[in-house]
């Protein structure tokens, strides 16, 4: 459909002058387009009129109009409607996100979830896409430079991500929930910026989630940056004082509650008791099985069930059943028990909280007559076990008393023949626990928080090993203990003291009773 002579203002237009004609065109129209200019459903001049405007052959108008139909930007129309803007996804998305933060603090957590959930795949294309240049100014950003102007980079950092996309319509959505975050909570941001540490912790997570993006490293690049919004939205939670309460305490046993191989401290008893008369459960996460929880769940007179043998059980500690379990596959548990019998190492296997075993040593012998320990529930029974039909709970092999040669040679080849089917895992040195994929402390934690009604956000999980990552991970707050594994301390939102100086007990007085209104704790 033809209009008439009179040139709209907004149609101002480049004349084109170099060979890519039907691209210029296509390229200045799509900014009008993307930038709102030509409204959505608004009808767009014709063909002869745009190839009077841009001063081309009709046959170019003729090609950019097809790839932007192509794109989605135009829709073609019949009759006097002609052909009009589309209208593009997100649009509104500035409006609508101002709408809702405008009701308040609540929305805040919110608001930075749907962050994450944009940014973190704007880094992983950033890792893909990004140019030299893009890079070399990301370089270039300092947040905690000077006592002020920490807003303006890091708001120039994340544009710059988004930018590194290359994908107009994350870009556009992303700049929009930065810009609302700094309009809306100014005082906040800059509370978070300027308290003790607060802009040197942001700027060292822009730097790693830059040097993945510099890499290439698109995994890396996105877990750097759900780290980084992570610990932005605890930080900001707390500041605005609009933070879940803590309902859930799951914490490991050895090297975490226990202060020594079985010794619970006044302290952490008395802290245990402090935080469940608060309102606050307590449930103990170990690699043991059942009966060797026991002891330390009564003395701690909790009432709830514990995970034990890794995640493997959810064990009911009044009933004495599982509540819940992840079994491991026969199949595989007899291919795991051949691995260790062949390298000369004891199989064992815990099946309903009775434990079978090839044999025991004499020092195992020994800690069952000292400390009380319960005896194996048969000797030579494994077999038996193993070609029946309980469901096994996990296998653990000992080799302490195989050289370290022969200990390695062993990890090797249960990594090898089973390592992408089951977990294994080494609590104590020389013991390898073998249990089912789906065997995890935090897959076991979050089936009892669901059942309870409680979110991952109200939990808080503590512990020291690698089994323990990702529970620390999962939980709204994962606090690794000082003498943690770098990959536990890695995953935590931060560290306490060691089990010596009972820092399960100082955690629980942390971030239970004292709720801070200060202090970051996501990483």
């Amino acid at each position: 459909m033809e209009q008439n002579d009179e040139r709209d203002d907004r149609f101002r237009v480049k004349p084109i002058t170099t060979e890519t004609v039907s691209g210029q065109v296509a390229r200045q129209l799509k900014a009008l387009l993307v930038s709102g200019e030509i409204a959505p459903g608004e009808r767009i001049p014709s063909e002869r009129d745009l190839a009077a405007r841009f001063g081309v052959g009709r046959p170019a108008v003729r090609e950019a109009l097809r790839e932007l139909k192509a794109q989605g930007l135009l829709i073609s129309g019949r009759g006097p409607r002609g052909t009009v803007a589309a209208a593009l996804p997100g649009a509104d998305v500035g409006a609508t996100l101002r709408n809702l933060a405008g009701s308040g603090a609540e929305r805040l957590v919110e608001l930075m979830e749907l962050r994450v959930a944009v940014e973190v795949q704007a880094a992983g294309l950033a890792a893909r896409r990004a140019t030299l240049d893009e890079i070399r100014r990301m370089g270039e950003i300092q947040v905690d430079l000077g006592e002020s102007g920490h807003a303006e980079s890091d708001v120039a950092f994340h544009r710059l991500v988004a930018e590194a996309s290359h994908n107009a319509l994350l870009k556009r959505i992303s700049n929009e929930m930065v810009d609302l975050l700094h309009e809306h909570m100014p005082r906040i941001l800059e509370v978070l910026y300027t308290q003790p540490g607060g802009a040197g912790a942001v700027q060292r997570q822009h730097d790693v989630v830059m040097e993945a993006i510099r890499r290439g490293d698109e995994a890396g690049a996105r877990r750097a940056m759900r780290q980084h919004l992570d610990y932005v939205t605890t930080g900001l939670a707390q500041l605005a004082g609009s933070i879940s309460p803590i309902r859930l305490i799951v914490a490991d046993l050895d090297g975490t509650l226990l202060a020594g191989p079985r010794h619970l401290s006044e302290r952490t008893r008395n802290m245990v008791a402090t935080v469940r008369e608060a309102g606050t459960e307590v449930v103990i996460a170990s690699a043991r099985a059942p009966r060797l929880i026991r002891p330390y769940h009564e003395e701690l007179q909790l009432s709830g069930p514990v995970i034990a043998c890794n995640g493997a059980l959810l064990w009911d500690m009044h009933a004495n059943v599982p509540m819940s379990r992840a079994p491991l596959n026969a199949a595989l548990a007899r291919e795991a028990v051949a691995v260790a019998r062949e390298a000369g190492a004891i199989a064992n296997v815990e099946c309903d909280d009775e434990w079978f075993a090839d044999r025991i040593t004499d020092a195992v012998l020994l800690n069952i007559q000292r400390f009380g320990i319960p005896a194996p529930h048969q000797l030579g029974g494994v077999d038996d076990v193993l070609t029946g039909d309980r469901p096994i709970d996990k296998v653990f092999v000992d080799m302490r008393e195989l050289s370290s040669a022969v200990q390695d040679a062993l990890r090797s080849a249960l990594s090898r023949s089973l390592g992408v089917h089951v977990n294994l895992s080494e609590s104590v040195p020389g013991m390898i626990d073998v249990t089912s994929r789906e065997a995890t402390k935090a897959a076991m934690a979050q089936q009892l928080a669901r059942s309870l009604g409680i979110p991952a956000e109200q939990v808080l999980a503590i512990g020291d090993s690698d089994n323990d990552v990702a529970l620390l991970r999962w939980a709204g707050i994962g606090i690794a203990m000082g003498n943690a594994s770098p990959a536990a301390k890695e995953a935590a939102d931060g560290v306490t003291s060691s089990n010596l100086r009972d820092g399960a007990a100082e955690a629980m007085e942390r971030w239970v009773l004292e709720r801070p209104a200060t202090g970051l704790g996501r990483r």
